[in-house]
């Protein structure tokens, strides 16, 4: 069994994006940042982790960078992940260092969207100093753009998106970040090459962005934080499965979940082994 998180804003909050009423006694820092803490989960949140990763193997899945991955020292150096999914997919870690297999396999996926030099060209067609405050080309795979939201016109916003969908990439709005990213690459891809490596049976997922989705939709169960860019989307459906709670309270009530299911599929396991060993007793 495998459990696939994503980090920001599903396991792990900053201080602006936790929500009202959190107290400080209740949160352990998770990432540092020029000797600035930056990140927290609760203390809750942290305790059904360490239940979770007893029971299945926990794969952090992030677009950030290697090196922004690496900053989240509590969940790299605590739980040492074997596996880990980062830059959306483009890089999958073995025990911390990029895997040259998968990596090829990436470079002939980018080989179907245009070249990122055409993208940022178009992007600097259609952008204003006004909202497109700086931005940067991460892992020389896709563009992270730091925005002013309210500024941003939503005219814009889809007319970009359709552009970029012409050209092979998609666009993700999280929070002040605007992605720009290669449709070749994906979490969801990465993960389903890793299941096959692993020989997982079953997938649970939780992410709260629609670059999240691939990997969702890969899973065979999946919760959902109620907030975020998923959550504005599919709100009022019944597509995916979100949490009655928004901001770090969400990835207790999600982590409860994802403890339930892979507690359930460990049963009927054991369940389907002693059935087996009774009926087949010498």
């Amino acid at each position: 069994m495998i459990f696939a998180s994503d980090l920001d804003r599903t396991l792990i909050y900053s201080k602006t994006s936790m929500g009202q009423g959190i107290n400080d006694e209740d949160l352990i820092p998770v990432e540092l940042y020029e000797d600035e803490y930056i990140s927290f989960m609760s203390k809750q949140a942290l305790s059904l982790l360490n239940d979770i990763s007893q029971l299945a193997t926990f794969i952090p899945v992030t677009t950030r960078t290697i090196e922004q991955y690496q900053r989240v020292f509590h969940i790299v150096n605590t739980y040492t992940p074997k596996y880990a999914i980062t830059s959306n997919g483009a890089n999958i870690l073995f025990d911390g260092v990029p895997d040259v297999e998968w990596s090829a396999i990436v470079q002939t996926a980018l080989k179907t969207s245009a070249t990122h030099n055409e993208v940022k060209a178009l992007f600097d067609e259609m952008s204003s100093p006004e909202w497109a405050l700086r931005g940067r080309l991460c892992d020389g795979i896709f563009y992270v753009i730091i925005i002013e939201r309210d500024k941003l016109p939503a005219s814009i916003i889809e007319n970009l998106r359709n552009k970029l969908s012409i050209l092979g990439w998609t666009l993700s709005i999280q929070g002040r970040k605007l992605y720009m990213i290669p449709s070749g690459i994906s979490k969801g891809a990465a993960l389903l090459h890793l299941k096959t490596r692993i020989g997982a049976s079953y997938i649970a997922a939780s992410g709260d962005s629609l670059l999240d989705e691939s990997m969702l939709l890969a899973a065979d169960f999946i919760f959902a934080p109620g907030h975020g860019e998923l959550f504005d989307t599919y709100r009022f459906s019944s597509v995916y499965r979100f949490t009655e709670s928004a901001g770090i309270k969400a990835s207790e009530e999600l982590l409860e979940g994802i403890k339930e299911a892979i507690s359930m599929v460990s049963g009927t396991k054991a369940e389907k082994r002693r059935h087996y060993e009774k009926t087949n007793m010498v």
